[in-house]
């Protein structure tokens, strides 16, 4: 892989190095990325598969081609109403960086989608080339751009570590009429928090699609567990719901019904499991103020510090490795990042204590927990490790076997 700067990049070349060597510290595998020169205008990033991507900046040019796949806007000197008017947050390339709005300042760009987003941090951006140089390497270690953008924010302020404390990061905005930006949810960290869960009490989490999935693993001294229907269609999920939150409540278990809130509002599940997409729709407020608790998913960074801003009662972070139980919308993160997605997470409030309960889930087996679980997190989620077992009770004791070390 190689990172090519033109002529007039090439002072950026000793924060790069830098960067690299922060990145190498913090467990990835830099030994393949190079710094070469460029002979466009602008830097190319070449990746490992030969595709490239071209980021452009006005620190060093006044032009832009129409290959430019990013275009980061420091000098602009513009204020968030300024860009809500001229409509600049439309073009999907172009990132505004510090913009003005009262005593924060703000990043402001259109992902794939159209809809636009925001970065908000309490301080401007200190050194222009070293942020821009933190958005560069996080491009190129397969970081999608809004993470890029949080990496960039944070590194620019920790400096020669990986980022990881959350005073650092800055946070997405999730509701902005200006911007257009409105994730509809129904309820803000500032008038409700989901019940807390101690990490103690997830344990190992399976994942099931059946009732008699939950009815076997719960007689068998599982704890927590999540029904997952994919079919909405299912003529008899009612049933199925209602069943599950029954089963729950005999065997004292936390048991989470994934996708289907209104179901289990209406039965009182213990707990709700929503992905990223269906915070949109799910009334939250309704969901929290009945005591049922909240997992969320998360993909990165940029998920992660969005979703803590409603307190939810775990966060599920994956996939970890390749899995064929779900169509996802990421790649795989592996365990280099899970690790410093709990270290951000242990320094962020959860309730009266600090660092939420973590649930790593995707292709996990009993060859890879214990890599898994040394990250820190608090559950391991498995799926095909626990349905396609052919002794079931030996594979929830080596599980256990394996959370019980640290």
């Amino acid at each position: 892989m190689k990172i090519l700067l033109p002529a007039n990049y090439l002072d950026i070349g000793n924060h790069l190095q830098s960067i690299l060597g922060i990145a190498k510290q913090a467990g990835f595998d830099t030994s393949s990325i190079s710094v070469g020169t460029s002979t466009t205008t602008h830097v190319e990033l070449v990746g490992d598969n030969l595709s490239t991507t071209v980021v452009a900046t006005d620190l060093f040019a006044s032009e832009f081609t129409d290959d430019v796949d990013y275009v980061l806007f420091y000098q602009h000197q513009k204020a968030k109403a300024e860009l809500s008017r001229e409509r600049y947050v439309a073009i999907n390339t172009r990132i505004y960086l510090n913009v003005i709005d009262d005593q924060r300042s703000m990043d402001v760009w259109s992902c794939n989608s159209g809809s636009n987003r925001a970065l908000t941090s309490a301080s401007a951006i200190q050194e222009m080339g070293y942020h821009f140089s933190w958005f560069v390497v996080s491009l190129l270690l397969d970081f999608p751009v809004e993470d890029a953008l949080v990496l960039a924010r944070a590194g620019d302020v920790s400096r020669e570590t990986w980022p990881y404390l959350s005073q650092h990061f800055p946070t997405p905005v999730i509701e902005d009429e200006r911007l257009d930006i409105q994730v509809g949810w129904a309820v803000k960290a500032s008038t409700t928090a989901f019940s807390t869960m101690s990490k103690a009490s997830l344990g190992l989490y399976p994942v099931v699609d059946s009732v008699d999935w939950i009815r076997t693993l719960l007689e068998l001294g599982i704890k927590t567990i999540q029904l997952r229907i994919k079919n909405p269609d299912d003529v008899n999920l009612e049933s199925k719901v209602k069943q599950a939150i029954e089963l729950g409540n005999q065997y004292n278990a936390q048991v989470f019904i994934n996708d289907y809130w209104q179901l289990a509002l209406k039965y009182q599940a213990y707990g709700v499991h929503l992905g990223q997409e269906d915070i949109e729709t799910a009334d939250l407020r309704t969901i929290a103020n009945a005591g049922i608790r909240l997992g969320l998913s998360t993909h990165g960074y940029y998920e992660l510090l969005r979703i803590v801003q409603i307190n939810p009662s775990y966060i599920a972070l994956g996939h970890i490795f390749p899995t064929t139980t779900k169509d996802m919308p990421s790649r795989p993160q592996g365990l280099v990042r899970l690790a410093l997605y709990q270290k951000l997470i242990d320094t962020i409030n959860y309730g009266d204590s600090i660092g939420y309960p973590t649930v790593a889930i995707g292709g996990i087996d009993l060859n890879t927990a214990q890599p898994v679980w040394n990250c820190g997190v608090s559950s391991l989620a498995v799926v095909r490790a626990i349905t396609q077992a052919d002794d079931i009770p030996t594979v929830i004791d080596k599980f256990s076997g394996i959370m019980r070390r640290h």
